[in-house]
């Protein structure tokens, strides 16, 4: 940029260079510009009249002669528009005379100088940022992100009867993310997420329990203890369909950005979570959006269960038809004792038998989809118990000496096999199992799978 130059309703400036065969001063340079252009634009671009009325600044050259020849730059200021600011650049290129020498010259760029100035200012801007900053003490820092926090607060809504802390788009969002408490909702907000409803407790809302019916639902838990307690919970009376948690030992409220999105990105289906027991949850819980209601046709389903029961054993009621055709089928068994091919029929015949109550089993766990409960039956499948299988363990460890068999909507552990054969339960029957590394010869396990 020339010395001199005058900025304040400049443009643009145009850079030229000039080469002479032979010494030139400043004013041959001047000279041409002017005499060498007159007349061969309009009127409105002519060169003296922009001048005059101050839409070109003076023309600035900066000429060196050496050996015999010239050589400078040529800076001439322009607030025309861009269109004739370049026409006005062309016109330059047909001078081919200075002064009595031959001469040639070139435009080597139109410089923008409104984006110099807006360099300059950002420049200028970060420099005083800097001083800023340095001076900025501990305790306005603190008051800075006070007055952020509380801004975060203005945003909170309130839903439900319980008045629970949630984000201002929970009420229209097709999509909703459930997480622990007041604090995760702040922190997800300062993040610009705001479809989110706190529990603040293990205990479930009603209004969060329903609402979780009607949405696509994430449940985002704590890395912690804390945080698989309230997802069981969820799994229990809600509908789930993706889960995430924070890292482990982590809270969702002091997670970092990059964190929380990256915990969101890699949410993954109920179904997946519960089925790879990514963390001790021992109940299949309430999976999609159309579940088996816990407490409905609980005694139809316990008859029918009783009523398969009979069919296979027989009871005091009188169903005793097939029990006495077993019966009838092993006397005949012994009457034959003695012929050499009786103890492969006798081995058949039990394997058929216990087809028959492996298949028994199997429709007695689908009538527990989705319930979250366990039975406890004895060798000839009476009912002795039904409970909860969040209480299972607690269950099986009591004594009773009449459990053969338990059934449960669940999926099989290795620390449920090893206390049910500690208590000499002969038959697990469940959805799924899942890391058993130790199973006992004398107990069977039976899975849908």
């Amino acid at each position: 940029m020339g010395k001199g130059v005058e900025l304040t309703t400049t443009k643009y400036l145009i850079h030229a260079q000039i080469n002479a065969n032979g010494i030139v001063e400043k004013p041959d340079v001047v000279g041409a510009v002017f005499g060498q252009t007159e007349g061969l634009l309009s009127n409105d671009l002519d060169l003296r009249e922009l001048q005059r009325t101050g839409r070109i600044g003076r023309i600035q050259v900066i000429i060196h002669s050496n050996g015999g020849r010239a050589k400078g730059e040529i800076v001439i200021p322009s607030s025309l528009d861009r269109i004739e600011t370049a026409i006005l650049a062309a016109s330059l290129e047909t001078i081919n005379r200075v002064g009595p020498c031959e001469a040639s010259i070139e435009v080597l760029r139109v410089e923008d100088v409104r984006a110099v100035k807006r360099q300059q200012v950002i420049n200028r801007a970060k420099e005083i940022y800097m001083g800023m900053m340095e001076t900025v003490s501990p305790e306005s820092m603190k008051m800075i992100e006070e007055i952020r926090e509380s801004m975060r607060v203005h945003e909170i809504s309130e839903f439900g009867a319980e008045r629970l802390p949630a984000g201002p788009n929970v009420h229209t969002s097709d999509a909703i993310i459930v997480v622990e408490g007041r604090n995760d909702v702040l922190n997800l907000l300062k993040y610009g997420i705001k479809n989110t409803v706190a529990v603040e407790g293990v205990n479930i809302p009603t209004s969060v329990a329903e609402l979780t019916k009607k949405r696509t639902v994430t449940a985002f838990v704590d890395g912690d203890r804390g945080g698989e307690l309230i997802l069981k919970e969820l799994l229990q009376v809600g509908d789930v369909d993706y889960i995430t948690r924070a890292p482990r030992g982590k809270e969702v409220e002091d997670l970092e950005k990059e964190e929380v999105l990256i915990a969101l990105r890699d949410k993954a289906p109920t179904e997946q979570v519960i089925n790879n027991l990514d963390f001790n949850l021992d109940t299949q819980g309430k999976v999609g959006k159309n579940k088996i209601n816990r407490t409905s046709k609980t005694s139809d389903r316990r008859a029918k269960n009783l009523n398969k029961s009979d069919k296979f054993h027989g009871n005091k009621n009188g169903r005793n038809d097939r029990k006495d055709k077993f019966e009838r089928k092993n006397g005949r068994n012994d009457r034959r004792g003695k012929d050499r091919n009786s103890r492969g029929r006798r081995d058949r015949q039990n394997d058929r038998i216990q087809d028959s109550r492996i298949k028994l089993l199997k429709n007695m766990l689908k009538d527990l989809e989705g319930t979250g409960n366990s039975e406890i039956y004895d060798d000839s499948l009476n009912l002795l118990k039904e409970t909860n299988v969040e209480t299972l363990y607690e269950d099986l460890k009591q004594d009773n000496p009449d459990a053969d068999t338990v059934i449960f909507d669940g999926v099989i552990s290795q620390r449920l096999v090893d206390i049910a054969y500690s208590k000499g339960i002969k038959t697990l029957v469940a959805f799924k199992s899942s890391r058993v590394i130790k199973r006992p010869d004398k107990l069977r396990i039976v899975t849908l799978n």
